[in-house]
């Protein structure tokens, strides 16, 4: 049997949810950006797209091209509420889903004619639920794999089109697409893109359909170990499978600053700010966590994040701090301002309420700074979270 894996998404989702509230905005070119002069376009809307405007283009560019443009400002909270709603219909037409950004699905609805029908029929049902639940028009494409189904999407602009790649047809939509349609391409040049399309520029091996009909061989002499994969997702195969969003526990807490900040050193400072407040938090409910995960939001409206596994679970700032530090430099390459910095804790689990037969020895420096924040800890639970903060020596 087939595998039919839907793809369905609400294009430009921050500029729809304003076009709800504000009917003025509809049928004219709208990109969504931060506040800010140094801001970059973050969404655009398929008006603003016939006028040559492209996310990732500065707000002066944007004018240049586009004088009549509306900007909007994004909202994070407006756009989790909507997202929300949007998983709440999905999960009516199969129990196999997996989210992969705001407004965007990757539904498998393999086996399940019987109940609903054709895929195609089932995407559609999936876009009039949503358009009379959300009052959001979205896109939608089946395909046997997440690769091609997810490319066919990304072609579709304007909702509420369809698009159906039928099995056996995967290699013949993908041929005329240029390389830069892969979506894990970054991965595959490990991150250096831009680097390795002019190198298949240079090759004439700019579309997949010439990636398909080059020889492995001669693809391995010049591109190395990614050959391969490379020309598997050059003609559609794919196996990766829909992976149902798994229900972990998670800690986060997040500090907006005023005004936003470029300084490493106070930058650091309010980072073990908040994770003291995170350590502090699972010390409490007795819990431990495995990874920790940094988000940053810059002045220009960009989102970095990065991830760190610990060497083993923990609760103290002396053992997590060193990974944290680390994804911060990882994650801050930009020397742009920060505006927004945000901590999670995850993979939570609960502490060993037994006493281990042969204890992990840790270093004297460790013990020592274990000892200093219980003391911390107790200090601030009776006279408040303020009652002691860090200095500069």
């Amino acid at each position: 049997m087939d595998r039919q894996i839907v793809c369905f998404q609400i294009p430009a989702l921050h500029i729809a949810l304003a076009r709800l509230n504000e009917p003025a905005l509809r049928g004219r070119p709208v990109a969504a950006a931060p506040r800010s002069r140094r801001a970059v376009l973050l969404e655009v809307s398929a008006e603003a797209s016939t006028e040559g405007l492209r996310a990732g283009m500065t707000l002066d560019q944007a004018r240049f091209f586009c004088p009549s443009l509306r900007i909007i400002s994004p909202d994070r909270q407006i756009v989790e509420r909507a997202h929300r709603s949007l998983q709440e219909s999905v999960r009516q037409f199969t129990p196999i889903w997996e989210p992969i950004g705001p407004g965007r699905f990757y539904l498998d609805l393999t086996g399940t004619a019987r109940l609903f029908g054709r895929a195609i029929d089932t995407a559609a049902r999936v876009q009039r639920e949503i358009a009379t639940r959300c009052g959001l028009s979205g896109v939608s494409a089946v395909a046997t794999s997440k690769l091609v189904s997810g490319i066919a999407a990304d072609r579709i602009i304007r909702p509420p089109d369809l698009r159906d790649v039928h099995p056996g047809a995967e290699k013949q939509f993908l041929a005329p697409l240029p390389v830069a349609s892969l979506p894990s391409l970054n991965r595959l040049s490990a991150g250096r893109t831009p680097e390795f399309l002019d190198l298949l520029a240079d090759l004439s091996l700019d579309t997949l359909g010439k990636i398909a009909r080059t020889p492995l061989d001669h693809l391995e002499l010049v591109l190395g170990p990614p050959s391969r994969l490379m020309q598997q997702w050059a003609v559609g195969f794919d196996p990766t499978p829909v992976w149902p969003q798994a229900r972990r526990p998670s800690l986060e807490f997040s500090h907006t600053l005023n005004p936003d900040e470029v300084d490493d050193d106070a930058l650091l400072a309010l980072l073990y700010g908040l994770l003291e407040r995170l350590c502090r938090q699972l010390r409490r409910s007795g819990r431990l966590c495995r990874s920790v995960r940094l988000d940053l939001v810059q002045s220009d409206g960009r989102e970095t994040a990065g991830r760190a596994m610990l060497g083993r679970a923990s609760h103290w700032e002396c053992e997590i701090y060193p990974h944290l530090e680390k994804i911060f430099f990882r994650a801050f390459t930009r020397r742009v301002r920060i505006r927004k910095m945000g901590l999670r804790a995850e993979a939570l689990e609960e502490m060993e309420r037994q006493l281990a037969l042969f204890p992990q020895a840790i270093s004297e420096d460790n013990a020592r700074m274990q000892r200093l924040a219980s003391a911390l800890d107790r200090v601030r639970s009776r006279y408040g979270e303020k009652a002691i903060d860090w200095g500069a020596a």
